[in-house]
C-alpha cells in the first residue's frame, strides 16, 4: 500500500464508518490501446492520447472487451454485509474479506439516516416514503442491532466459538475487504449499479469506485461518456 493511496478515501454512506480506499492501479489507457493493437503487431509505437482515445472509443462502441482486461484496480472497502453480498454477485472480480471466524466482530452497524418504502411496482426496488415514522423505525432498528451484538458478545463470553456466534449478527454489520477489478469488469459493475433502480447503498459505493478510477483511466471514461450522450 502506498502512502498516497491512504489519501484516496471516501465515506459513501456518510456515517463515518463506511469507506472506499484506492490501494493500487496496474495499467492505464495506453495498456488498453496496446493490447488492442497487438493483433496487428502494431503495439510498440508511441501514440498520442487522441489516437488512443479514438481506439478505446471504438472498442467500447463495438464491445471488443478483452483489451480492457489487461489492468487492475484494487480498492479496500468497509461496507455493510448486505452491500458486500450484492457486490460479490458480480463475476470477474477478486476479493479477500476479513473473517469472523478469526476475529471478534466489532460493534459497527449501518443505520440508515432515512428509511425508504417498498415499491409497489418493482419487488426489488424501494421508494421514498412520507408515511414512515422515521424516528420510530430508526429506534426499532437500533434496538434490534444492539440486542444482536449483545447476544453475540454473550455467546463468546459463554465459550461459543466465533464461527457459530457470528450467526446472530445482522446483515447491516460492517466488514472490510479488498476488491480487485479489471476495467472491463468495473465498467460492467458501474453500468448496473449506477442505474437508478439499483439499491441506493450500493449506488453510493459505485460512485466512489468511479470517482477513484476515472482519473486513472481518463480516456476510457471520456469515451464511455461520449458514447452515452
Amino acid at each position: 500500500m502506498t502512502e498516497e493511496a491512504t489519501l484516496d478515501m471516501a465515506d459513501p454512506l456518510g456515517d463515518g464508518i463506511s469507506s472506499v480506499q484506492l490501494i493500487q492501479q496496474v495499467g492505464d489507457d495506453r495498456m488498453i490501446a496496446a493490447a488492442a493493437r497487438v493483433s496487428l503487431a502494431n503495439d510498440l509505437k508511441i501514440r498520442s492520447d487522441e489516437d488512443n482515445f479514438k481506439l478505446i472509443k471504438y472498442l467500447l462502441k463495438h464491445q471488443h472487451g478483452t483489451p480492457l482486461e489487461h489492468n487492475l484496480i484494487t480498492y479496500r472497502i468497509t461496507a455493510p454485509l448486505y452491500v458486500i453480498q450484492e457486490l460479490l454477485r458480480h463475476r470477474h472480480l477478486s476479493f479477500n474479506q476479513e473473517s469472523a471466524r478469526y476475529i471478534q466482530v466489532q460493534n459497527r452497524a449501518y443505520v440508515p439516516s432515512k428509511f425508504r418504502g417498498q415499491s409497489k411496482s418493482n419487488r426489488q426496488a424501494s421508494v421514498p416514503s412520507e408515511t414512515i415514522e422515521q424516528a420510530q423505525v430508526i429506534s426499532i432498528y437500533q434496538q434490534a442491532v444492539e440486542a444482536a451484538y449483545k447476544t453475540y458478545a454473550a455467546l463468546l463470553e459463554a465459550g461459543v466459538c466465533r464461527e457459530q456466534a457470528r450467526g446472530v449478527l445482522p446483515h447491516c454489520t460492517y466488514s472490510s475487504l479488498y476488491v480487485t477489478f479489471n476495467i472491463r469488469a468495473l465498467l460492467h459493475f458501474l453500468d448496473l449499479r449506477l442505474s437508478p433502480d439499483a439499491q441506493w447503498e450500493i449506488q453510493q459505493y459505485a460512485r466512489s469506485f468511479k470517482a477513484l478510477a476515472e482519473p486513472l483511466f481518463p480516456l476510457t471514461f471520456r469515451a464511455l461518456a461520449e458514447l452515452k450522450e
